[in-house]
């Protein structure tokens, strides 16, 4: 009988090929004797397929092959549901309730060594390369023979006990027989604390370094010093071992910590900005701390942030340890992700509404506090000969002007030319040029009335 040759394909099984080539499945494998297990072959396998004919043989012959197969078949059906009562049996046996999990139908395919992982990179698999109940042949190397030859793997399994326990289950170590059932080896292996504890991204950033040890580092000393310049942009200083700390982290992209899932990102290296800020340095301006030594995009922030509260006249309407806290809180914030500009406006609006009411729609409208009370601050400016902006908005006659309440009791400010007049009234105006000018000239004329002179 003359064999040809041919080349595996995805999706091919002896059954198939044996019906396209009208011949049955122990005549390909009495011409492979390669093949022990008739339910694995590889793609890309070459497999010699009997072709021609034979002397005739009975249709006895014939009828006991073809129940022979049917019998292999039932056979292998039978394997499979002792199979699933072994799950649910140890599973019994240990308490251990497996997460629900599709079981693919079984496709003969050759196992595939993963790749390795480049920190950050995205893993893509195509699904019709997985089973986790295809057949398999069991395994004879032991252990140590093993850890020989995946080393790799073996490094991970032994810096983990619950890994190195799975592993003995399923080699059979402790005198059972050993778990040859793929889907049976996962369940186990999900089982395990090390598996519990772990993300997948953390899973990965485990393979890369045990398999790139060069690449990993290689990674790792950029990422860390990508997180040293972008602390030195805020003005803020980090040792180089807390920046390898850091990189280590967003590698990881995540951890399970008391069951819960902390997440290393953009954010999180914000909030560690946000923390490291001194506030310690600082100067007086007036009876007001104010930070002065902060550098880099910090220095940048902090004076938009003081110029904000000026606006609304925050620094002047509240107590030096109030007005620290509230910068100090929206400094870390802003930094942090916590806060942003558009919330801080939002905080300071409502504050200024609350302190003059009388403006409150103005407020309302868009205008910062100063702003909306400019008209009346340069009228008791010119009276006081000064300028609007280094008037105190908590000054006395100030309120009485932008608050002013009438007989109903609404709030609102007076005219400009009452508030001129009120700013009459304050000892700042008997400090100006006007007011010594106005009252030498009443005097004079006082003193002319008199007679006392001409």
């Amino acid at each position: 009988m003359a064999n040809k040759t041919i080349t595996v394909k995805k999706g091919d099984t002896l059954s198939a090929l044996a019906k396209a080539n009208k011949t049955t499945v122990a005549k390909i494998l009495a011409a492979n004797p390669s093949i022990t297990n008739p339910n694995l072959i590889r793609v890309n396998q070459k497999i010699m397929i009997p072709i021609g004919t034979e002397k005739s043989t009975s249709s006895s012959t014939s009828s006991v092959a073809a129940a022979a197969e049917v019998a292999r078949l039932s056979a292998l059906e039978k394997q499979k549901l002792q199979n699933e009562a072994k799950v649910t049996a140890l599973n019994n046996k240990s308490g251990f309730v497996p997460s629900a999990i599709p079981v693919a139908p079984v496709v003969p395919v050759e196992p595939v060594e993963p790749p390795a992982v480049v920190p950050g990179s995205t893993i893509t698999v195509d699904p019709a390369t997985l089973s986790t109940t295809s057949s398999q042949t069991k395994d004879t190397f032991s252990l140590a023979q093993l850890q020989s030859r995946f080393s790799i793997a073996a490094a991970v399994i032994g810096a983990d006990k619950s890994l190195q326990e799975a592993l003995n289950k399923i080699l059979g170590i402790n005198g059972e027989p050993m778990i040859t059932d793929p889907f049976l080896q996962e369940q186990i292996i999900k089982g395990t604390s090390w598996w519990q504890g772990q993300t997948d991204s953390q899973r990965q950033y485990d393979w890369a370094r045990e398999t790139n040890p060069g690449q990993f580092a290689a990674d790792l000393q950029l990422n860390a010093s990508e997180i040293v310049k972008k602390f030195a942009a805020n003005g803020l200083n980090i040792t180089a071992q807390d920046a390898v700390k850091y990189a280590e982290q967003m590698m990881k992209q995540s951890i399970i910590q008391d069951g819960k899932v902390i997440r290393f990102d953009a954010d999180y290296i914000n909030t560690l900005m946000s923390g490291a800020i001194n506030f310690t340095k600082n100067d007086k301006i007036g009876d007001r701390v104010v930070y002065t030594k902060l550098s880099g995009n910090l220095e940048t922030l902090a004076q938009s942030l003081y110029k904000q509260a000026w606006d609304y006249g925050y620094p002047q309407t509240m107590s030096n340890a109030g007005f620290t806290n509230w910068f100090e809180t929206s400094m870390k914030g802003l930094v942090g992700g916590k806060l942003n500009p558009q919330q801080v406006d939002d905080q300071l609006q409502t504050r200024a509404k609350s302190f003059a009411p009388g403006l409150a729609n103005l407020i309302d409208q868009g205008q910062t506090l100063r702003q909306a009370a400019d008209p009346w601050l340069q009228a008791i400016a010119d009276v006081w000969e000064t300028d609007a902006d280094s008037i105190d908005l908590n000054d006395e006659y100030v309120q009485r002007t932008i608050n002013n309440t009438d007989e109903k009791g609404n709030v609102s400010p007076v005219n400009l030319f009452d508030a001129k007049k009120m700013a009459r009234r304050s000892s700042k105006w008997d400090l100006t040029q006007n007011a010594k000018e106005e009252k030498t000239r009443i005097a004079s004329r006082i003193l002319q009335d008199f007679g006392f002179i001409q």
